[in-house]
């Protein structure tokens, strides 16, 4: 199947600097944002072929670093379409399914941490009181992770209505709310209330005690000190 046809509309931003040429608060402007919000969550088919909306997400919705042909310098650009990427979304998609965990081993420079970044900012944007963690037995191993997916979330600030005001908005730590008053002056929480939250478990395998999770991910599992303990608590 020709990948052109899952990644029209990131094709359109390349080409004209936004995902569609309608008039924002037209019925054709709320129209394409309605599609393209179903395609995200329930995948896209084309020709009998199907992709999971999470990757269809993740194709044009999110960036990637890669290295220019010409100057050789890194930059920010799309994700190309990649069989074993398509390959990991298709078995987190079952494993959710299945209500079962994901071990996922992988060659090197395969985007994988763009990939859960993609994850968990799929889920922070169109799943309202999700909770998403990215653990790692190393703190930068986590925020590297965490800072793929805030560059996701900034980009559909820029560019699409999925945006959402966080609070709070650190580097370790992001919720969909903002602060609100009542008609009596008390102050109270209001938005989506999803959150996407890293920890590190380094010399510390409770670290994830009490917490209930959508998605939960363990990053870079070979340098996992306590992996088992960490992972069954």
């Amino acid at each position: 199947q020709n990948p052109k046809y899952f990644t029209e509309v990131r094709d359109f931003f390349k080409k004209w600097g936004s995902y569609c040429n309608f008039t924002e608060g037209s019925y054709d402007y709320e129209d394409f944002w309605r599609e393209e919000t179903k395609k995200c969550l329930n995948g896209f088919t084309y020709g009998g072929f199907y992709i999971p909306g999470p990757f269809y997400y993740f194709l044009n919705y999110t960036q990637v670093e890669k290295k220019d042909d010409v100057t050789q310098r890194r930059k920010r650009d799309f994700p190309d379409f990649k069989d074993i990427q398509l390959e990991y979304f298709l078995y987190l998609e079952r494993a959710r399914k299945e209500q079962k965990g994901l071990i996922f081993v992988k060659p090197r420079r395969i985007g994988a941490s763009f990939m859960s970044g993609a994850t968990v900012s799929h889920e922070f944007s169109f799943y309202q009181d999700s909770k998403c963690y990215i653990g790692a037995f190393q703190k930068d191993l986590a925020e590297y992770t965490m800072r793929m997916a805030l560059n996701n979330l900034n980009f559909l600030d820029l560019h699409t209505p999925w945006g959402k005001e966080r609070n709070p908005d650190r580097h370790d730590h992001v919720i969909a709310r903002y602060r609100d008053k009542l008609e009596d002056k008390t102050e109270v929480w209001q938005g989506f209330m999803s959150e996407i939250e890293s920890l590190t478990f380094k010399d510390n395998p409770f670290a994830s005690v009490g917490k209930s999770a959508n998605i939960f991910i363990f990053e870079e599992a070979g340098k996992f000190d306590n992996i088992i303990s960490s992972y069954n608590i």
